[in-house]
């Protein structure tokens, strides 16, 4: 993701009303945020994708023990599997269980070794649903916030899953409503910024 030399250097984004940013304000430079800005933005542009996975699971559980069939299908980089209540509560009961009954990195590598490379992007996106949901929740508390004249503040910790030695940022009710703005600018000219993999695939 770049802010450079792409687009009018004038070009603005509205965030609400008459306020407006610059297209180039993010991702920020020379900043402690840029990574961060990065990783927001990412992830408010797959919002609804995000949200349907991590409903998958909830979903999965429900619709199993009511004994009906429920079914997913899961799409991450060209690669496509469906998969049924059972399939899903598998994959995650199991593997967590294993790894809790296994914390050395060298045997949960091995066993991640084992399981279809869609099956691991499934697995970690499930096991940190609750960073994503609660950034689209705290965008939320951040709009009504900032209109109400309180003060809010977010702080995004980078699921170390995904991530490596990336610190905690703190994020103001304004600067969630910018990048919400610039993610929405991007998905409508149409600019792909892809999830990211985990960092236990190779």
């Amino acid at each position: 993701m770049s802010n450079t030399n792409t687009y009018n250097q004038d070009e603005e984004i509205i965030v609400y009303d008459d306020y407006k940013i610059s297209l180039y304000k993010y991702p920020r430079n020379n900043t402690d945020k840029r990574e961060t800005d990065i990783i927001i933005t990412i992830f408010l542009m797959h919002e609804d994708f995000l949200k349907k996975l991590a409903k998958s699971y909830e979903n999965a559980i429900k619709f199993y023990h009511q004994c009906k069939e429920y079914f997913y299908i899961f799409n991450f980089n060209k690669e496509t599997r469906k998969y049924s209540a059972q399939d899903i509560m598998l994959l995650v009961n199991e593997t967590t269980q294993y790894f809790r009954n296994n914390p050395n990195i060298e045997y949960q590598l091995k066993y991640l070794s084992n399981l279809l490379t869609i099956d691991q992007i499934y697995y970690f996106y499930i096991k940190n649903k609750d960073f994503y949901m609660n950034l689209y929740e705290s965008l939320e508390h951040a709009k009504k916030s900032y209109f109400e004249r309180r003060e809010y503040n977010y702080r995004i910790i980078p699921p170390s899953d995904f991530y490596n030695k990336l610190l905690p940022k703190t994020y103001s009710a304004l600067e969630l409503m910018e990048l919400n703005s610039y993610a929405n600018y991007l998905i409508k000219n149409k600019i792909i910024c892809e999830l990211p993999i985990p960092k236990y695939i190779k």
